[in-house]
C-alpha cells in the first residue's frame, strides 16, 4: 500500500519526463486557529508612556478615561482637516465611527436646540458645519455641543458622552485661547464662531455647586465668559466681515432682537416696578457716583429684556436675548461680580428671571436656581430682602439657617 501511494506521486510532464508534484498542505490543529496579529503603533501618548496596552478608541481611550487625562492621540482628527494635494491623496483606511456618529447626530438634532429661529438653524446645520471644516477647534467644539446633547439624553452614558465633549473642548480651547492674544483678520470669523459654541458647551457641561455662570467664588471668571467679552473686540477687527459673511443672518437676527428689547417707553408692567424699587434702593445705599452710574445702565438694559420677555411670554426668546444684556453691561459691570458687590449680585439675582424663561432649552435647565444659590450665599441678610421678588418668580426655596 505505501508503495502503491509513493508511485501516484510522480506525474508525467510534457515531455515524457517525471515531474513531482506538489506536497499536499498540511496544517496543523494547533496553526489552524491561530489568529494573525499585527503590532498597532498608533495607541496614545499616556498608554505608551505607562507601557500599557491601548484601545485606541477615539477620541480618547478607555484607559485615559478612566484616569481623567487628556488623550494625546485625540489630534487623529487633523487628517481629515489637513489640505492635500488632489492628485497624489490617498484615502484613509480608518473610520473614526465615532467623530461620524458625533457629526450626524449634530446636523439632525443638535442644531435644531440651539435656536427657536428657522434661519438660525439653517445656520448652525449649514454654514457653521462648512467652516468647522476648515478649522478644527471649530469642528472639535461642534462634536462636544453634539456630545453633550447626547449626554442629556441618554443618562445611562453620560458620563462617557460628557467626558469625550470636555476631552474635545480641552483641546479647542487650547488651540483657539493661543490666537486670541493677537488676532489675525482671518481668524475673525472662526474665534467668533468658536465663542458662540463654547456659550453653549459652559451652559450644558457639567457644573459642580461651587461653579458659577459669570463668577466663581469672589475673584475669578470660568475661560468662557472672557470669550463672551471678547467679542466686541473680534467684531470690531473683523469690520464687515461678519456682517456681510456666511455669518450675516446671525447679526441680522441680533440687531432685530435688539430693537425689540429697546422699545420706546411705555407703560411699566409689574417687573418694570420690582426694578424700579431695586433701582431706589441702590440710588439711597451707592455713594459713589461712577458706580451709581453702572449699576443704574444695569438696571435700566435689564428692564428692556423683562419687557420683551414678558410681551413674548419666552416661547420665542433664545440664547440671543439673554445675553444681548450680558453683551450690553459686560465691559463695566461684569467686573463688579469679581468682587463681587452686594448691589451688582441683587440685580444679576434679577437676571435669573430670564434664565428661568429660557429653560425650555436642555442647555439651560437649572442654571437659574444654581446661579440663584450662589447669588444668595454671597448676599447678607439686608441685601437678601433686595431679591425677593426674583426667588419668588423663578420658584427657588432658600435653605434654612
Amino acid at each position: 500500500m505505501l508503495d502503491q501511494l509513493r508511485s501516484q506521486s510522480a506525474t508525467s510532464g510534457d515531455d515524457g519526463s517525471q515531474q513531482q508534484s506538489p506536497a499536499p498542505y498540511r496544517m496543523s490543529s494547533r496553526n489552524a486557529y491561530r489568529r494573525s496579529h499585527g503590532k498597532s503603533r498608533t495607541g496614545c501618548k499616556n498608554c505608551k508612556r505607562r507601557k500599557i496596552k491601548c484601545d485606541e478608541q477615539r477620541p480618547s481611550c478607555r484607559n485615559c478615561l478612566k484616569h481623567r487625562v487628556d488623550c494625546e492621540f485625540v489630534v487623529g482628527l487633523d487628517a481629515f482637516l489637513r489640505p492635500r494635494n488632489a492628485t497624489t491623496a490617498q484615502p484613509n483606511s480608518d473610520l473614526n465611527m465615532f467623530d461620524l456618529e458625533l457629526m450626524h447626530h449634530y446636523t439632525t438634532s443638535a442644531y435644531a436646540t440651539l435656536s427657536c429661529e428657522p434661519v438660525l438653524r439653517n445656520l448652525w446645520r449649514g454654514p457653521v458645519v462648512e467652516l468647522a471644516f476648515t478649522c478644527d477647534y471649530v469642528m472639535r467644539t461642534i462634536l462636544a455641543v453634539s456630545a453633550l446633547h447626547l449626554a442629556h439624553h441618554r443618562p445611562e452614558k453620560k458620563d462617557f458622552y460628557v467626558s469625550i465633549a470636555l476631552t474635545y473642548h480641552q483641546i479647542a480651547s487650547r488651540q483657539a485661547l493661543g490666537l486670541l492674544s493677537d488676532v489675525a483678520k482671518e481668524d475673525v470669523v472662526k474665534l467668533f464662531m468658536f465663542s458662540s459654541l463654547t456659550i453653549f458647551v459652559a451652559l450644558g457641561g457639567p457644573r459642580n455647586p461651587s461653579d458659577g455662570l459669570l463668577f466663581i467664588g469672589e475673584s475669578s471668571f470660568p475661560d468662557w465668559i472672557f470669550l463672551l467679552r471678547g467679542t466686541k473686540s473680534l467684531i470690531a477687527i473683523a469690520g464687515q466681515e461678519l456682517s456681510r459673511g456666511p455669518l450675516a443672518p446671525l447679526f441680522t437676527h441680533a440687531m432685530r432682537r435688539w430693537e425689540i428689547l429697546h422699545p420706546p417707553e411705555e407703560a411699566g408692567s409689574c417687573q418694570e416696578d420690582v426694578l424700579g424699587e431695586l433701582q431706589a434702593l441702590v440710588d439711597a445705599n451707592v455713594g459713589d457716583e461712577e458706580a451709581l452710574r453702572i449699576y443704574n445702565h444695569a438696571t435700566t438694559e435689564l428692564r428692556g429684556v423683562l419687557r420683551a420677555f414678558d410681551t413674548e411670554n419666552g416661547a420665542s426668546m433664545g440664547i440671543t436675548d439673554a445675553f444681548v444684556w450680558i453683551h450690553e453691561v459686560t465691559e463695566e459691570f461684569l467686573p463688579l461680580l469679581r468682587v463681587p458687590t452686594q448691589e451688582a449680585l441683587a440685580i444679576f439675582a434679577h437676571f435669573c428671571v430670564l434664565l428661568k424663561k429660557l429653560e425650555i432649552h436642555w442647555w439651560m435647565q437649572g442654571w437659574a436656581n444654581h446661579l440663584m444659590r450662589r447669588v444668595h450665599e454671597h448676599l447678607d441678610d439686608e441685601h437678601r430682602l433686595w431679591i425677593r421678588w426674583p426667588i419668588e418668580e423663578i420658584g427657588w426655596v432658600p435653605p434654612r439657617n
